[in-house]
C-alpha cells in the first residue's frame, strides 16, 4: 500500500508529466477517495485539484453519491483547479440518477442563502430545466 502523502506529492502540478501520471495511476487504487475532494492543508492544495478532480470524475455514480454536496461547492469559482471537470462530471451524472435534483437543490438553497450569485449560476449550470 501506498503511503497518501506520496501520492498527493505526485499529484502536484508542479511534478512532472511522468510523476503526475504515476500518481494518478496510484490514486486510481485508492478505495477511501475522498481525501481527494479538494484538500487543502499546507502542501496539498490548489497545486493537486486538477489531478483530484480527474481522480473523482472517473468514479461511478454510486460511489459519488456521498460527496455530491462537496462536489457541487467545488463549482462555486470556476477558476478553481478541476471545477470545469467537475462541471463536466456533474452534467453526466444528473442525466442518469433521479436523486440528483434534491442535492442540487440543497446546494442551490446554500448559494443562495449565502447570496452567492456566481455559484447560483454555476450550479445553474449543471441543472437541466
Amino acid at each position: 500500500m501506498v503511503d497518501i502523502d506520496y501520492i498527493m506529492e505526485l499529484l502536484d502540478w508542479n511534478r512532472s508529466e511522468e510523476e503526475q501520471a504515476e500518481g494518478l495511476r496510484l490514486a486510481r487504487q485508492v478505495k477511501a477517495f475522498n481525501v481527494f475532494l479538494q484538500p487543502c492543508d499546507d502542501k496539498n492544495n490548489k497545486n493537486v485539484w486538477d489531478n483530484c478532480a480527474l481522480i473523482i470524475s472517473e468514479k461511478e455514480d454510486l460511489e459519488l453519491f456521498p460527496y455530491l454536496f462537496e462536489l457541487f461547492m467545488w463549482i462555486q469559482d470556476l477558476n478553481w483547479p478541476g471545477a470545469f471537470c467537475i462541471v463536466e462530471r456533474l452534467k453526466e451524472y444528473e442525466k442518469r440518477n433521479a436523486f440528483y435534483s434534491r442535492h442540487w437543490q440543497e446546494a442551490y438553497t446554500c448559494a443562495k442563502a449565502l447570496k452567492n450569485k456566481v455559484w447560483m449560476e454555476n450550479l445553474k449550470m449543471v441543472k437541466h430545466a
